[in-house]
């Protein structure tokens, strides 16, 4: 390292501790966190260093190279301070999902971390929101379709780090006491031998438990019909819910509402009435509304704790005769890749049994860990370097002769493809071809 990059460091580490986002936003205006800080650093006289072009490079490449995960989800994972880094999730939303994303610094609390949920459509990116001051994040979802998460620590900042990304319910649920698990007729479902479709979900209770309001809101209607017999509707933001087959109606038209106000009781009247007291409830948003999503709640396992991360950011190679690459960390999830026995890989973040992996062409997925070894003792020993050529790169591939910076033996740990990967005495590797 020459004086002049250690000058570099010095003055960002300096000016970054320095800094916080009030004096950044004085600097470049209003924007998000994330660009605030870009911002700084490319306003610095080192904003062509090589530290700050990776830095900026590493958020571009975890967006070309999305992590597809499914929901709910967490991991651990691990931020090298010496090496800018990003990391990029994807996943599938429905309309009502109230999505939480967090991340708890583990070894470095102090670490400033931008947090950026974006949606996808068409390939195409909208910015929806950002953490400010916080390392959470919520948003309601108000069509289903697919989101990412971008996760980026600020320069010489990172460690461990836990992620938990999660689907939540964003209302109430309309009868007290019960829960998603209660309902016991869904959306969709055929009525009157399948001439119409069910646009709502039924919740079984006895006659007379209170019905609640899923939100606040105004009392758009309190009527009567022959299909729901009598119900309360109740609009907020850009929905309406209805409550049908009531006992009792306990609101008036007009009326402003608080979540868990309650609006009637359960009863079978309109067409219920020869079926056992419930309460169905729709959603309208131009057109009906699947409310599972506005309900359910996801289980999530226990967190993860330190010892989880005690392999992230190292090589691991395989230890059976094939190891699926899997888009998932599910044994259902479809294959990605596969790699035979003595393969490598570098470990980057772990998901119960799975560890998120990337290959050392830049290819990223899944693998299970009983399917790999962290023992890298050598599998083969070179003892003639003379001509042979070396890379320090896998995919840039800048060969040089072996014996100008060696002149032990090399051990071969692992292979990648038609590559060997070599480790010195002193602990550097090299890929040979």
């Amino acid at each position: 390292m020459n004086i002049r990059t250690i000058g570099i460091i010095g003055f960002l580490g300096w000016a970054l501790l320095a800094c916080n986002g009030t004096n950044i936003q004085r600097i470049v205006g209003p924007s998000n966190p994330y660009e605030q800080y870009r911002n700084f650093l490319q306003s610095t006289e080192f904003e062509n260093s090589a530290m700050v072009r990776d830095w900026i490079a590493a958020e571009k490449e975890a967006i070309s190279k999305p992590i597809t995960i499914n929901l709910p989800y967490q991991e651990i994972t691990q931020f090298e301070k010496s090496r800018p880094q990003a990391v990029y999730f994807e996943f599938d939303t429905q309309e009502g999902q109230l999505i939480t994303a967090e991340i708890n610094p583990v070894s470095q609390p102090d670490a400033k971390f931008f947090l950026d949920l974006y949606e996808i459509e068409n390939s195409e990116r909208k910015h929806l929101k950002f953490a400010k001051d916080t390392n959470r994040i919520e948003k309601r979802v108000k069509n289903s379709g697919r989101m990412g998460l971008r996760i980026q620590p600020e320069l010489f900042r990172g460690g461990i780090v836990e992620v938990r990304i999660l689907q939540n319910p964003s209302l109430a649920f309309p009868v007290e006491g019960k829960n998603h698990r209660s309902i016991a007729s869904f959306f969709g479902d055929p009525r009157d031998g399948g001439r119409r479709k069910h646009e709502g979900v039924d919740v079984f209770a006895p006659r007379g438990t209170p019905v609640v309001s899923v939100s606040p809101g105004r009392v758009s209607r309190v009527g009567v019909n022959n299909l729901g017999g009598k119900t309360v509707s109740v609009s907020h933001d850009v929905y309406s819910y209805y409550y049908a087959h009531l006992d009792t109606q306990l609101v008036r038209m007009g009326q402003a509402v608080k979540t868990g106000d309650t609006l009637g009781t359960v009863g079978n009247t309109g067409n219920a009435i020869t079926t056992p007291p419930h309460l169905h409830f729709g959603i309208y948003r131009r057109g009906a509304v699947d409310p599972y999503p506005f309900f359910e709640t996801a289980s999530m396992q226990a967190s993860h704790t330190v010892s989880d991360s005690t392999y992230l950011g190292r090589i691991a190679r395989v230890n059976v005769g094939t190891a699926n690459i899997r888009q998932f960390p599910n044994t259902n999830a479809a294959i990605s890749g596969k790699l035979s026995q003595n393969e490598v890989l570098l470990l980057e973040g772990k998901h119960n049994d799975w560890f998120r992996v990337r290959l050392p062409d830049g290819s990223q997925g899944y693998v299970f860990e009983n399917l790999i070894t962290h023992n890298l003792s050598p599998v083969q020993k070179l003892r003639e370097t003379q001509g042979l050529m070396v890379s320090e790169d896998y995919n840039e591939r800048n060969f040089f002769e072996a014996s100008t910076i060696v002149e032990s033996d090399l051990e071969v740990i692992g292979k990648f493809k038609d590559a060997k990967l070599l480790r010195t005495e002193l602990g550097k590797l090299y890929w040979t071809f």
